[in-house]
């Protein structure tokens, strides 16, 4: 969208209420002109008329004046109301026919014909109604539009017309940010002594039922065992929510069965539920679902149970095959766009890597970045990446900067750095780089990272500090000119405006930030109330699903 274009939508609630305004003076002005007109050609004739009948004003007053006021004029002003006399007090004109000079009173144009004002100005504000409802649609399409490509307009001035917040598919999108880890997957074991008709299709029945009874879950997979067991598996459901969702679906079953055989009760439907992460073994979720079924069965007051696939218990991914796969570029990259809150323009990129996988697909970093212990897998690791962006920065000639979360090995390894280094000569498009390190890594290794600051600074590549918890470390950065900027940790985004102290944590933050000149940024923003209660607390800028899925092409949200 060009600038011009941007303007008028920005300006586009001030620019009719001028239009507006010009039109109602100037089609007021001339229709006032237009009878000013009308009311001087009558004079023109009344006094004619006169001069031909002969007529002596003081001998023919009476005749005089019923013929003036059969024409609209007086020959005497009217008294008025004390009220309005300034306003409607009658004008005086003088109107001449050869040798007779005839002076005539008259109400104001906009009093005499007062119908055709009315009129006039019912037409135009009608006009202007319309003009602007189409108005309002266009720039209502061109939001979405631009929302969909991931480039809002000022956001503050929409933040109360965005009252949704966008649900995703696939639970594997969801895995692309790095707050996914707060979502897992929901997988739920259930039996009913309860007995259905032969012709009822259970599985069709349940899923209507767990849809309707849990309409902000959109996918849910249901599949009937026996005739009273069932498994339903829902996905992205909110950790702080597993038990609440749990129960509700003990509720929808036993109001199935109820409605089915009404002596059916609470304990005659028991619910065994484990909750776990992509890429968990399945055959352990299932093993633990089972247990939790025991349990509620074994139970004669709690007729749910659910117990969570522990971190010790997932079968990890196979780090050689990840990495392999890297070498052989099974491999993609997504950008996240982040949003200042002020202007809506994007300010930046952040670049996410997806890794193929034989079994589970495309895994997000955080399933296996942990298991990428040695430096050498590191190493692939951050080459593979950094090379693809920066083809990708050189053919886009983007002025958005991409950042880029690195392996915390190559922060510290010379061979890294020194390939990179040539990279960043050869290209010469390194002011197009920044760098995320995470507070924690800054703060214990702020010494050793002395060299690798001083090449950042050299290649005038910049770091934005990511997972800042509290304020407590920001003062160590007042000589670092590398930072520009600071990145909240999900967990004190996560539902700040129900959480009183994050908000305070945050405006701490902000304030710190504000002293050494660093903007702070929100990561993983989701609803609308958190990005109110965020603009509110000061934060400069917002990443998340709220605004946009990751993109697959840059030039998604920088040129559309």
């Amino acid at each position: 969208m060009s600038k011009g274009q941007y303007w008028l939508l920005r300006y586009f609630k001030p620019i009719c209420l001028v239009m507006l305004v010009v039109s109602l003076i100037g089609f007021n002005l001339i229709l006032s002109n237009a009878l000013h007109l009308k009311v001087h050609s009558a004079g023109q004739q009344l006094t004619k008329q006169v001069y031909e009948l002969q007529l002596n004003a003081p001998l023919n007053q009476k005749t005089l004046s019923v013929l003036a006021q059969s024409n609209g004029f007086m020959l005497a002003p009217e008294s008025s109301s004390l009220h309005f006399k300034n306003i409607i007090k009658p004008q005086l004109e003088v109107f001449s026919y050869k040798t007779l000079n005839l002076g005539l009173y008259h109400s104001p144009v906009w009093i005499m014909e007062s119908y055709l004002f009315i009129l006039l100005n019912l037409v135009i504000v009608g006009a202007a109604i319309s003009l602007y409802r189409w108005g309002s649609a266009a720039n209502f399409r061109q939001l979405k539009h631009r929302g969909r490509h991931h480039k809002t307009t000022k956001l503050t001035s929409s933040i109360s017309n965005l009252n949704v917040v966008k649900n995703f598919e696939s639970e594997e999108l969801a895995s692309l940010y790095a707050a996914a880890e707060q979502y897992h997957s929901l997988f739920v074991l259930v039996s009913w002594e309860c007995k259905f008709d032969k012709n009822t299709d259970l599985e069709t029945s349940f899923k209507v039922f767990i849809l309707k009874g849990i309409p902000e879950i959109k996918k849910v997979a249901v599949k009937l065992i026996n005739p009273d067991k069932l498994t339903i598996m829902l996905y992205n459901v909110p950790i702080a929510e597993l038990d609440r969702y749990t129960e509700r679906l003990h509720k929808i079953i036993f109001n199935v069965c109820q409605s089915h055989q009404k002596n059916t009760t609470r304990k005659h439907v028991k619910l065994g539920a484990c909750n776990f992460r992509l890429g968990a073994d399945q055959s352990k979720v299932l093993q633990i679902a089972q247990s939790a079924l025991t349990l509620s069965k074994n139970s004669m007051l709690l007729h749910r149970h659910r117990l969570a696939l522990s971190k010790s218990q997932e079968v990890l991914f196979c780090n050689e095959q990840v990495i392999n796969n890297i070498k052989k570029n099974k491999f993609m990259l997504s950008f996240q766009p982040v949003f200042d809150l002020i202007s809506g323009d994007i300010i930046q990129h952040e670049a996410l890597i997806r890794v193929r996988h034989d079994m589970h697909g495309l895994l997000a970093a955080q399933y296996f970045i942990n298991q990428v212990e040695s430096k050498d897998d590191a190493l692939i690791l951050d080459k593979a990446v950094l090379s693809q962006i920066l083809t990708l920065v050189m053919a886009e000639k983007s002025p958005l900067s991409v950042s880029i979360n690195m392996h915390p090995k190559n922060w510290l390894n010379d061979k890294f750095w020194s390939w990179l280094t040539m990279q960043m000569d050869k290209l010469n498009l390194s002011c197009q780089l920044q760098f995320e390190m995470s507070e924690s890594f800054f703060c214990n290794n702020k010494n050793a990272l002395a060299n690798t600051l001083n090449i950042i600074k050299k290649h005038r590549s910049n770091i934005i500090i990511d997972n800042v918890k509290t304020s407590e470390n920001i003062p160590l950065l007042i000589h670092c000119e590398e930072v520009i900027g600071l990145k909240l940790s999900y967990e004190l985004v996560h539902l700040v405006n129900e959480k009183s102290h994050n908000q305070k944590s945050i405006k701490e933050i902000v304030d710190a930030g504000k002293m050494l000149n660093l903007p702070v940024y929100a990561v993983g923003v989701e609803t609308q109330k958190e990005l109110i209660m965020l603009t509110k607390l000061g934060v400069a800028g917002a990443q998340g699903f709220y605004f946009s899925e990751p993109l697959q092409e840059l030039t998604q949200a920088v040129f559309h």
